[in-house]
């Protein structure tokens, strides 16, 4: 539970920093996958 709540933290900031037009869209889905590749995550969809 605490790596999911440490992962929605993250991407959230990453989310309002990219709102805010402080990094561009290619940064932010860069990040992003690096950040969910940390986590073991690969997609947030399910089955």
């Amino acid at each position: 539970m605490v790596k999911e709540l440490e992962l929605a933290k993250k991407l959230a900031v990453l989310s309002w920093i990219f709102r805010k037009g402080l990094i561009t869209e290619d940064e932010y889905n860069r990040t992003k996958i690096h950040i969910m590749g940390e986590y073991g995550v690969i997609s947030f969809m399910t089955a």
